[in-house]
């Protein structure tokens, strides 16, 4: 059955979808991008826990050379650094023993290469739980640095119970050239959506390069049992299974920060990118509609508006309501800066967020139509 609309109609649900992604956009930027922007730090100075810092590593003994010591020697009275040493073949094995005759709190567990393929990062990780001596555990990565010796207490001092979760944050390093620009702007705005929907209620996920949770709340759901198949989400996926708004704190500040190098090239940024989305399908319903909502809005925005602007449709005001959108962009993650770094890319974080849209859709599709391999490092 074939159905002809007349102009005019076309014209009207051109103005519908516009002005409801208008409407959604707003929501996002004021109702949640913009409580990160506002964030008032609040730290529980006597809130102590040992603590347990775990760290999975394959063939990294030039970033643990860099970034171990730093770990190993944070102000705090009592915590434990555990490193999985995947099967590295690199020295890191090496490295790690030496450093181990010079931190008794290194603890070092050996995975032969056999183990691999059998469960990647996610089966180091488990086995560092296992490993762990305190309920309080702190992860990050092997490429990751605090930005001092009170990383820790910054991060943990945000739990109010044992069973807290703790959203830390961990920026991409800067560099010149528009991929490392576009890579830094993509960690932001990440950032500012978790933290931002943390605050607003409805956590949803957290990075495992700077994230704090209980050794007993990872064993109470099984670990990584319900997802373990799936190559990646030892971060997003475990705690989007966890998180409730009850149970979430965030920790923006610089001092709770883990710095972290971006990648150099756009073919291992592609392969970064399609690691990290391949997990949202399996996100709860309510966070897969959100984020998928929250995209599809923005591309909807911007097309139907040039379209109607293009039409000689309210030109003006249309034109306005998209500047307008435009600096409300650029006045909120300049506001965010304060914690988040990055200040520079604010004034260009219109189209660095349009950027982002097209490279996530063709890491959707190259998800969608390709292989993915196992974690390796």
């Amino acid at each position: 059955m074939e159905i002809n609309l007349q102009p005019h109609v076309w014209i009207l649900v051109l103005q519908v979808i516009f002005w409801s992604a208008a409407l959604i956009q707003l929501v996002i930027l004021f109702g949640v991008h913009l409580r990160v922007a506002r964030y008032q730090s609040s730290t529980d100075t006597q809130s102590r826990p040992p603590v347990s810092v775990l760290i999975a590593a394959r063939n990294e003994e030039k970033n643990l050379r860099e970034n171990l010591p730093l770990i190993l020697s944070q102000n705090y009275p009592e915590f434990q650094v555990i490193v999985v040493n995947h099967a590295s073949y690199d020295g890191t094995g090496e490295l790690l023993e030496e450093l181990k005759a010079e931190h008794p709190n290194l603890h070092i567990i050996n995975l032969p290469e056999g183990r691999v393929s059998d469960g990647g990062k996610k089966l180091a990780i488990t086995l560092g739980m296992k490993g762990a001596l305190h309920d309080r555990v702190l992860l990050t990565d092997a490429d990751c640095k605090p930005p001092g010796s009170d990383w820790i207490q910054s991060m943990v001092s945000k739990a109010h119970k044992p069973d807290d979760i703790i959203l830390g944050y961990s920026p991409y390093e800067k560099e010149s050239g528009l991929l490392n620009a576009l890579i830094r702007f993509d960690g932001l705005f990440t950032a500012m959506n978790y933290l931002g929907f943390a605050l607003s209620g409805m956590p949803y996920m957290g990075v495992g390069r700077n994230l704090s949770y209980s050794r007993s709340s990872f064993f109470e759901v099984g670990g990584f049992r319900s997802h373990y198949s799936i190559d990646s989400g030892d971060d997003d996926l475990l705690i989007n299974q966890i998180a409730r708004k009850e149970n979430v704190r965030i920790s923006p500040e610089p001092l709770s920060h883990t710095l972290t190098k971006a990648k150099t090239s756009w073919k291992s940024y592609l392969r970064q990118k399609r690691r990290h989305l391949s997990t949202s399908w399996y996100y709860r319903p309510l966070h897969r509609r959100l984020l998928a909502l929250q995209a599809l809005s923005l591309m909807l925005f911007y097309i139907c508006g040039a379209v109607l602007i293009a039409m000689a449709v309210y030109p003006l005001l249309i034109t306005g309501v998209i500047v307008l959108r435009l600096l409300a962009v650029a006045l909120i993650f300049r506001a965010a800066s304060r914690y988040l770094r990055h200040k520079d890319l604010a004034f260009f974080a219109p189209l660095l967020e349009l950027l982002i849209l097209v490279f996530n859709s063709l890491a959707h599709l190259a998800n969608a139509t390709t292989k993915k391999t196992r974690w390796k490092t």
